[in-house]
């Protein structure tokens, strides 16, 4: 998984100038910005100034420095480390176990701030030089002490504030903000000097490995751990990263993020904080010490400088795609979101993003391809475009070809493997329609909308009905010739509709279902029309094609006005739609329904024509199987009896000469003419049954003597001896008899039974009204009783009440107005309220 991250290249190298004495041994480094500082052995330090990265040529060449400045500081002892604070312009060099500060651009020494002494080490942590007054915090390790000061730096002078005890001398420290991260002899240690707190983390063998201990970043450090491993430790003792597996002789390392370069006795290897692989190795032999500043990375040695200058993101990226390995680069792009520049790390990540859709899209991973593509906002005629006869693109889109080594030709797949190149479409569809209706889609959504309508019409989707139904920008003269050469007419219908050229639109569906196109769709497309006619608001089409809808099927073609929007219906009144319907008997009959049912006309011509409606079809009795005759006249029979809007003579005239006695008869009702439609259904309907239900029905809510007139009349119906079927009757005047005994008067039945029926005949009733009578008086004598007694207790109530003295004198007021009584009458409730007489209703 090799990687050029960086570049080596020598910074500064060591030139004697004559003789040995001359030549230069570093010792340490530090780099401040632009700003090299070098220690050497013999006590100098170096000012080096550094060039720009950022111009042209410098980014993969780090030409040779020549030193601006350099200063003795009048010891004999190496230096050992250099620290710099931009803050305070201060420069802090440990020599001799001695702390000096230097002005960081003169080099001239701070008269006013002696040194620190007895010191093996030291770190600067920069945070508190936000505060006012301005310092920064210097954390000394003693020598030979098992301690660390805590010192406040200014610009002038320095103070300690406090002491850190420890178990042992510590051999290498690192700050983040009051934490330290501490090596002792055997072991690591996390210690927070604001709170006191201390935790031991882990081991490790002093004999085969060097202390490391480095800042990654916000509160997290890097150390040297057992196993050869470089563990990530937050400053609260936890681990969040997996650790990086590194040589065993490791002498430093140096963080770069988003990478740890480390140092070894044979190369400089470079190491992936994301995800904790190896990018790069590079051979080096005589590195001593590795320091990582915010431009690179430098490598000391004895006599040379050595400089890491980082590949620039964006080329690692490029490589990275080039070797198709997509998630590699976007864990580098989303991990290195720190050192891109704000403005940029938007566009460098959504080129990633869609560089890595088209590796998967070119790999057959359709599911990660449109999820990158989505994420990364690609202009989708990008993709569009690789497809073979894709609708023309606008004329101002120049397609960039993707930056991948896996790309393929998809118009030389339509040749070679037409079978592959139908999942590319299927994964087109997918991500189009996905896609179609987001902020993303609406820069060139004609040609997501042409390109949706291509595909679906190529495969016979039913989408094709959604998408064009729906809102849609799909361009007429691009789509019309497509959906015609694929036979696509009733969608064809649809794309006009939305570009509102509804005559087009139905002349092509009534091409259809009249035969003339061949449409391979199996939708109703009559019902289609006709629906599509219930919704138009233009006037003169829906009567242009009103004609034609409903002669096809009258039972279909009436929904034009019968399901319209209940906005809509005003647009067409009742009696134009009948003037044209009447051509149309089953037509007009449905639609006269939905007048009286569904609208709840009350105009008396709609129920008579509805009527006269269902007469004409039971009369013609032409095509007409008994099923739908029969629901025709139970219709008709329940519009006659609930309905009290049509003319009854109207209907009567029609009816009369009929065989519809039971019709007739209903009419007869709603004259009063009661005992001509009993006469009707019993002689000629001869439907005794229905008599009953006649009475039964009619009496309904009527008093007792109406309802006893109207079954003694059907009673005498039954007992009229000059008809025919005189046994039937009897039959049926005895089943009436005994079937409502409670409506019947005894002694009226009693005058009018013929003397030839026997006792037994007419017992049942007989029985039955006497014990109904019975229990009437009997309820009488009850009810009398009961009204006796309330009457009794009412009585008793006023005795009890009167039967005390009310003495009112003179002082005594009403309680109600609270004038006095100039009456001898008044009013006294139970409860003891006086009042006028008058004012009692108050």
């Amino acid at each position: 998984m090799s990687l050029d991250v960086f570049s080596l290249t020598l910074a500064i190298e060591n030139q004697p100038a004559g003789n040995e004495k001359d030549e230069l041994h570093f010792c340490c480094l530090e780099s401040c910005g632009k700003n090299l500082y070098v220690g050497t052995k013999d006590c100098f330090v170096h000012h080096f100034v550094l060039p720009d990265l950022s111009q042209p040529g410098n980014e993969k060449t780090c030409p040779q420095q020549k030193e601006v400045k350099k200063r003795h500081l009048g010891m004999k002892r190496p230096i050992t480390q250099l620290k710099a604070s931009p803050i305070l312009t201060h420069l802090l060099v440990l020599s001799d176990s001695s702390v000096t500060v230097l002005n960081m651009f003169s080099l001239e020494p701070i008269q006013t701030m002696q040194k620190i002494r007895n010191v093996a080490l030291f770190e600067v942590n920069e945070i508190a030089a936000f505060t006012d007054p301005v310092f920064v915090e210097l954390f000394v390790v003693a020598s030979k002490k098992k301690a660390i000061s805590i010192y406040a730096v200014s610009i002038d002078k320095w103070e300690r504030v406090k002491e850190v005890p420890f178990p042992e001398e510590p051999l290498a420290l690192a700050v983040d903000r009051s934490c330290l991260c501490v090596a002792m002899s055997d072991r690591y240690i996390l210690h927070k000097h604001t709170s006191g707190t201390t935790k031991e983390l882990f081991p490790y063998d002093k004999v085969k490995q060097n202390p490391i201990v480095k800042v990654v970043g916000r509160g997290e450090f890097l150390l040297n751990g057992p196993g050869s491993l470089g563990m990530f430790v937050t400053n609260c003792g936890i681990s969040q990263r997996p650790p990086l597996q590194w040589p065993e002789q490791v002498h430093m390392a140096a963080v770069y993020f988003p990478y740890v370069v480390t140092l070894d006795s044979e190369a400089l290897r470079v190491y992936s904080i994301l995800d904790q692989q190896q990018k790069q190795l590079i051979p080096f032999q005589k590195g001593c010490i590795l320091v990582s500043s915010q431009e690179r990375v430098f490598v000391l040695t004895s006599n040379e400088i050595y400089s890491l200058i980082p590949v620039q993101i964006e080329e690692q990226i490029e490589t990275l795609m080039s070797r198709e390995r997509a998630s590699e680069a976007l864990d580098l792009v989303k991990g290195a979101r720190a050192v891109i520049p704000k403005d940029k790390y938007k566009a460098v990540y959504q080129y990633v993003l869609q560089q890595a859709g088209f590796i998967k899209f070119f790999q057959e991973c359709f599911s990660e391809a449109k999820e990158l593509f989505i994420k990364g906002h690609l202009d989708l005629r990008e993709v569009i475009a690789l497809y073979p006869d894709s609708p023309p693109l606008s004329t101002t889109f120049k397609q960039p070809h993707p930056s991948v080594c896996n790309i393929k030709d998809l118009n030389q797949m339509k040749k070679e493997d037409p079978e592959r190149l139908q999942r590319y479409k299927q994964f087109l569809v997918d991500f189009l329609s996905a896609i179609r209706l987001t902020e993303q889609a609406q820069r060139c959504k004609e040609q997501v909308d042409n390109t949706l309508l291509k595909l679906y019409a190529e495969s016979g989707s039913e989408e094709l009905i959604h998408l064009l139904s729906s809102d849609n920008a799909c361009q007429l003269n691009e789509c019309v010739h497509c959906l015609e050469k694929h036979q696509r007419y009733f969608a064809l219908g649809f794309l006009y509709h939305s570009r509102d050229q509804d005559y087009n639109a139905i002349q092509t569906w009534i091409q259809i279902a009249d035969g003339y196109l061949q449409e391979s769709t199996q939708k109703d497309i009559h019902r289609h029309i006709v629906k599509f006619l219930s919704f138009q608001q233009k006037r003169e089409l829906v009567w242009k094609y009103a004609d034609w809808a409903v002669q096809k099927n009258q039972e279909v073609g009436v929904q034009i006005f019968t399901k319209r929007p209940q906005r809509e219906q005003e647009s067409f009144s009742y009696e134009e739609v009948i003037g044209f319907l009447k051509q149309y008997q089953l037509a007009l009959m449905l639609y006269l329904e939905y007048l009286v049912t569904a609208r709840n006309s009350k105009e008396e011509r709609h129920h008579t024509l509805l009527a006269m409606s269902y007469l004409e079809q039971l009369l013609e009795k032409k095509d007409r199987d008994k099923i739908t005759l029969f629901g025709t006249r139970t219709k008709l029979q329940v519009l006659l009896h609930e309905s009290s809007f049509y003319n009854v003579a109207v209907i009567q005239d029609r009816v009369l000469d009929t065989e519809l006695h039971t019709e007739i008869a209903i009419l007869y009702s709603k004259q009063g003419e009661h005992d001509k439609a009993l006469w009707t259904l019993v002689h000629k309907e001869q439907d005794f049954q229905a008599a009953e239900r006649y009475c039964q029905r009619n009496s309904e809510g009527k008093d007792k003597a109406f309802r006893s007139m109207l079954f003694s009349t059907l009673l005498k119906i039954y007992l009229d001896s000059t008809t025919c079927n005189k046994n039937e009757q009897v039959t049926a005047a005895v089943d009436l008899l005994n079937n409502n005994v409670a409506v019947f008067d005894l002694i009226s039945v009693l005058q009018i039974l013929p003397d030839s029926w026997s006792l037994q005949l007419v017992s049942r009733f007989l029985v039955e009204s006497v014990r109904i009578s019975i229990h009437y008086r009997r309820m009488e004598s009850v009810e009398k009783s009961l009204a006796q007694a309330e009457h009794l207790r009412y009585r008793y109530s006023r005795a009890k009440a009167t039967e005390g003295i009310v003495k009112v004198a003179k002082e005594r007021t009403c309680q109600v107005c609270h004038k006095s009584f100039t009456e001898p009458t008044f009013l006294w409730s139970l409860s003891g309220i006086l009042t006028h007489t008058h004012c009692a209703r108050r």
